[in-house]
């Protein structure tokens, strides 16, 4: 099954099985608009900011089971469930928006009689472990790539905001395959010359947001955590990151501030990158590429 297919069988099923909460955050309704993206650069000293700049991009981009990056190769197709109406179709149009300045696919021209399949489905529950349980023992294929004995750790909910990635491994010329325990990867190499060249593609994605965690936030923040984690699979990493990140929102191991304004420039340049870069080229040329976009778009000051 395709990977929008089973996420919209997910859909569904999660709306069947699990009661989903509505909290308020504290924005007033957003309108049928989304605002445009506007991100701010903070400073950083020119001499350590390379070395920043390439732990910031290991922390954002972790390695695919062929040790590549990992990014959308087919039109992406949100779909946000579990706040108030207004507020789903914020996060979704919000996601959409952010997708389309970075160079992510998306339908230039949707036909509203034959909607989309859903392959980023963005869920914002009360229960979290109950439902990624629920996950687990009725859809572990939307855990990703994972053996067996993996999957009640992998399906732990641990933190606000946690993503799980179904991706599937493309050979040059050719469809694209899913990553599954007992599928074996497709004859060829990354970077080859000599042979048939893989790339990484997503082909579904799983977003969870504890909804008792965001209450009192704002929704922008909520929505722009949410499309970073739909665009590029982030590191499992502890601790903040060197520079500043969307990701580092709510995260427990941050110290309690403000709530950002969204994106930061750092992570818009990572996305930009990711999108412009050779899906087919070795881990180590995709980051350095990627890295030193980052170093363009947001010089130190």
């Amino acid at each position: 099954m395709r990977g929008g297919a089973f996420l919209t069988g997910l859909a569904l099923a999660l709306a069947a099985r699990c009661a989903l909460a509505q909290p308020t955050p504290t924005p007033a309704p957003p309108s049928t608009t989304v605002e445009g993206m506007t991100v701010v650069a903070p400073k950083a000293e020119q001499e350590k900011l390379p070395d920043l700049v390439d732990r910031f991009v290991q922390g954002h981009g972790a390695a695919s089971r062929i040790d590549q990056l990992s990014r959308w190769s087919v039109p992406l197709c949100p779909q946000t469930g579990g706040l108030s109406a207004p507020f789903n179709a914020y996060v979704t149009a919000r996601v959409k928006l952010v997708a389309a300045a970075v160079g992510a696919p998306l339908e230039r021209h949707p036909n509203r009689n034959f909607p989309c399949k859903t392959n980023l489905l963005i869920i914002f529950t009360t229960t979290p472990q109950a439902l990624m349980d629920d996950v687990r023992k009725h859809h572990a294929d939307a855990l990703g790539f994972h053996y067996a004995a993996q999957a009640e750790r992998l399906a732990r909910f641990d933190r606000p905001f946690k993503a799980w990635y179904v991706t599937g491994t493309q050979p040059e010329g050719g469809l694209v395959q899913e990553d599954k325990e007992f599928s074996p990867v497709p004859g060829g190499t990354a970077g080859s010359r000599l042979t048939r060249r893989l790339a990484s593609r997503f082909i579904g994605i799983l977003v969870v947001v504890d909804a008792n965690q965001i209450v009192g936030h704002q929704i922008r923040a909520i929505a722009d955590d949410v499309a970073m984690l739909g665009l590029a699979r982030a590191a499992d990493l502890k601790g903040c990151s060197a520079l500043p990140t969307i990701l580092d929102f709510l995260s427990p191991d941050c110290p309690a501030s403000g709530d950002p304004e969204g994106l930061t420039a750092y992570d818009v340049a990572y996305l930009r990158g990711l999108y412009s870069t050779d899906p087919e080229q070795l881990l180590a040329a995709q980051r350095s590429e990627i890295g030193s976009r980052i170093l363009r778009e947001v010089p130190a000051r």
